[in-house]
Parts: structure tokens; C-alpha cells; sequence
């Protein structure tokens, strides 16, 4: 038997109609008083449906029983993939991080010899007023 929702309501309410049918009150109005009153007939049908009713709990207890186990295990192996997923995620972003440092630490280098060769190769005042008098003269 599938466990469904509809297959317990259906439980709920034919236990309720035996109860109300005999007793004329819910289940849970029911007490010694009620019971004593009825006659031998009527406690062999009590008996029976609660029988007939407690055999099919029984078979949508089991049922719900084993869809939580399959339920329960379907959840870790989706648990497990996700962190594994995660893992995986957490090695890219860090495999990224590290290329992204490694070309940051690279281009400072490139940029700080290019400003250290700038700065060597500065032209002097002397050097400039030396390069104007001699344009001068010619």
C-alpha cells in the first residue's frame, strides 16, 4: 500500500462514522457508560471495525515508515552532492583568487621597473641647459 494523505483521512473519517454510528458521538466522547449501555450485537461490530480500521493504520503506518527511510536516505545522498558541489566551488574560487594575486603581484612588478627606469633616465637642469646653449651656438 502507497502512503497518502487522502488514504489517512479516509482512516479518520471511517473510524469517526464508526463511532458516531454507534455511540451517536465523536470517539474521544466516548466512555465506560456509553459502552456498558450497548448490546452484545452492537459491541461485535465496534470490535470489528475497530479491527478492520486498526489493520489498515497499521498498513499506513508501515507504509509511511518505509517512504521516510527512502525519504530519509534520498536526503543525505542530495546532502553529500551538495558538498561536494561546495567543495568544488570553494577549489575554483580559490584556484581564481591565486591567478588573480599572481597578476596583480606581476603587473606591480612590470609597472615598478617601468617607473624605476623613468626615473633613471630623468633629464637633469644642467642637462637641459647644457643642450640649449649648444643649440644656441649652432
Amino acid at each position: 500500500m502507497a502512503l497518502s494523505i487522502g488514504k489517512v483521512y479516509e482512516l479518520e473519517k471511517e473510524l469517526d462514522s464508526v463511532f458516531s454510528g454507534l455511540f451517536g458521538a465523536n470517539w474521544k466522547e466516548v466512555n465506560k457508560a456509553a459502552v456498558m449501555k450497548c448490546d452484545k450485537a452492537t459491541l461485535t461490530n465496534l470490535v470489528l471495525s475497530a479491527v478492520r480500521v486498526m489493520g489498515n493504520s497499521k498498513e499506513t503506518l508501515q507504509s509511511a515508515a518505509m517512504s521516510y527511510e527512502a525519504l530519509t536516505e534520498e536526503v543525505m545522498l542530495h546532502q553529500n552532492s551538495v558538498i561536494q558541489l561546495q567543495d568544488e566551488l570553494l577549489k575554483s574560487k580559490s584556484e581564481q583568487m591565486e591567478a588573480v594575486q599572481t597578476t596583480v603581484k606581476s603587473e606591480i612588478r612590470s609597472f615598478s621597473d617601468v617607473v624605476k627606469k623613468g626615473c633613471e633616465d630623468r633629464i637633469t637642469a644642467t642637462q637641459v641647459k647644457a643642450a640649449v646653449k649648444s643649440a644656441v651656438k649652432d
